[in-house]
């Protein structure tokens, strides 16, 4: 890979990556305002509040854990780039088609690895 292509990849994950920190913050923010909501009512309306309340608080955490995991890949690609090992796969060490990186950018693995790994558990 070239560096303009390399470049052309780091801005894709750089975008990606700040779309994903705002979104993580908003659930965060989120959720911090939430929990401060006052539900000392003793009906029963409001216990099926708090319980709706904390199912969309787990929600939101359990997407942001994801985008979290998606964050570190991003991380991971990034460094990738400056190691000069970004588009190489690394179960078979050719090279990862650019189609492939354009669709997924912090892609580790060609396709065929990537099945393999899928269906066997193992490269």
């Amino acid at each position: 890979m070239n560096k303009r292509e390399a470049k052309k990849f780091e801005k894709l994950l750089l975008a990606e990556q700040q779309r994903l920190i705002n979104g993580i913050r908003k659930i965060e923010e989120s959720n911090l305002y939430e929990s401060g909501k006052d539900n000392n009512s003793a009906d029963i309306t409001a216990y099926a509040e708090v319980g709706t309340d904390n199912f969309e608080r787990e929600t939101a955490l359990n997407i942001a854990s994801g985008e979290s995991d998606w964050l570190r890949e991003i991380d991971d690609a990034l460094n990738r780039i400056n190691e000069g090992t970004y588009g190489v796969c690394e179960g078979c060490n050719k090279e990862i088609p650019k189609k492939r990186l354009e669709v997924f950018p912090s892609a580790r693995f060609c396709v065929e690895c990537q099945s393999k790994l899928e269906r066997d558990g193992v490269l």
